[in-house]
């Protein structure tokens, strides 16, 4: 595989886990299984995953038999200029942040009134932001000359990478108004989800699990992340300490993304028919979030007034970042 292939994130890569439970690395790292695959795997080839025209059966709507309602958003596509695919992985309500990709490098940047900046992360080949909170800080990941994935923040153009101790590589996924950061880090026969408070590092697993990856926190700690199981992909919120496993209604797969500071949970699922649908999950009930025209859909960001953040497919199977309200 192309080293500008490799960037991977693992909440993503559970999805395909689910499909090929154990990823061969090159031979310069571990060949141990790993619940991980790489980014363009998912987001950089969606016509791998969407179903082939007039193959299969319709899917059971869950909307339909009373089990999640449809929620609608007002889109709009947020691409950075000239990029071959972009997405939009988080906003504080005034930025935005995520990776776009051109002929042979992916790169983080921000947007802010319309206006696109790349965000240069020192030593990196390829680059991810994933996360910012109020305050402006942002939170992503690279990929260094020698393919090793490190987590990074950036506090006001000042960069500071992101390891766990020990681990092979490390992703930033999550930052939360104190700062607090989650994400994972894979060693060498699993992938784990971490919190990281001021250089405090602990480990999250969920029970039972084969990978974990944290994904989201928000002000009061509550953290979502995802998790799979020998067969299928899960996700989790950690509340008090306690984990709570959230499956969407009727859905093959399902991957929460992030959570605001009402509890609002927003992530993307997979169901029989194959094409991937976003959901909003707010005080025990499911919403179904789709893009209209769209063949996909996965929402990745939520702020706490609610607008949506992602991505999604159209008919010809390219990928343009989104913003809902």
């Amino acid at each position: 595989m192309n080293s500008s292939l490799r960037i991977r994130f693992v909440l993503l890569a559970l999805t395909l886990a689910a499909f090929q439970p154990a990823f061969s690395q090159s031979a310069s790292k571990t060949n141990a299984p790993r619940v991980a695959l790489a980014l363009d795997e998912l987001f950089f080839s969606p016509r791998v995953h969407a179903p082939a025209g007039g193959v299969g059966k319709p899917a059971p709507d869950p909307v339909a038999m009373g089990r999640a309602k449809a929620k609608v958003y007002k889109f709009s596509t947020a691409d950075y200029p000239g990029a071959a695919f972009s997405m939009v992985f988080g906003s504080n309500g005034s930025t935005g942040v995520g990776t776009f990709a051109d002929v042979s490098a992916r790169t983080a940047f921000t947007v802010e009134r319309n206006v696109y900046r790349i965000l240069a992360v020192p030593g990196s080949t390829l680059s991810a932001a994933t996360t910012i909170n109020t305050a402006g800080v942002i939170g992503g990941t690279y990929e260094d000359p020698t393919t090793a994935l490190h987590g990074f923040v950036d506090n006001a153009g000042t960069f500071t990478t992101i390891d766990f101790p020990g681990g092979v590589d490390t992703e930033v996924n999550g930052i939360n108004d104190a700062g607090v950061i989650v994400g994972d880090y894979a060693d060498a026969t699993a992938t784990h989800g971490f919190v990281d408070n001021s250089g405090v590092f602990t480990t999250i697993d969920f029970p039972g699990s084969l990978g974990t990856a944290a994904t989201g926190i928000n002000s009061t700690g509550d953290i979502v992340g995802n998790w799979r199981d020998a067969t299928n992909g899960h996700s989790f919120l950690l509340s008090g300490g306690v984990f709570t496993s959230l499956d969407f209604p009727l859905a093959t797969l399902t991957f929460a993304s992030g959570i605001n500071d009402s509890g609002d949970i927003v992530g993307f699922y997979y169901d029989a028919a194959g094409p991937f649908h976003g959901f909003v999950y707010s005080h025990g009930a499911w919403n179904k979030v789709d893009v209209a025209g769209a063949t996909n859909t996965q929402l990745r960001g939520i702020t706490n007034r609610g607008a949506v953040s992602g991505a999604a497919d159209d008919d010809h199977g390219e990928r343009h970042g989104i913003t809902g309200r």
